[in-house]
C-alpha cells in the first residue's frame, strides 16, 4: 500500500493499493446547520467503481476502532500488547 499524501495538520490521507485509491478527509458542513463529516472514498478504476461514505465523527471513530482491532488480530502493533479477542 503506497502512501500518496498524509498531512496530520489537515487530516487528509490518500493511499493507493494497486490502481485503487483510498481517500479519508474531513469535510466542512454542506449547508448552514449541517454537521461536518468525514469522507471515506474508494476509487477502483480496474473494477470501474467508486464508493463514498460520509461518516459523522462517532461513525468514523467506530470504523477506526474496528479497523485497528482487525489489524491487531492479524499483527499486533506492539509485542507488549495482546490483541483483543472477540467474546461470545
Amino acid at each position: 500500500m503506497a502512501l500518496v499524501h498524509h498531512d496530520p495538520r489537515d487530516g487528509i490521507l490518500i493511499t493507493k493499493i494497486g490502481q485503487a485509491e483510498i481517500t479519508v478527509r474531513p469535510e466542512p458542513p454542506a449547508s448552514t446547520g449541517a454537521a461536518p463529516v468525514v469522507l471515506l472514498r474508494v476509487d477502483a478504476p480496474m473494477l470501474d467503481s467508486l464508493a463514498a461514505a460520509y461518516l459523522d465523527p462517532d461513525e468514523a471513530r467506530s470504523l477506526a476502532r474496528a479497523l485497528l482491532r482487525a489489524a491487531d488480530q492479524l499483527r499486533p502493533a506492539s509485542p507488549w500488547r495482546t490483541p483483543e479477542r472477540p467474546t461470545g
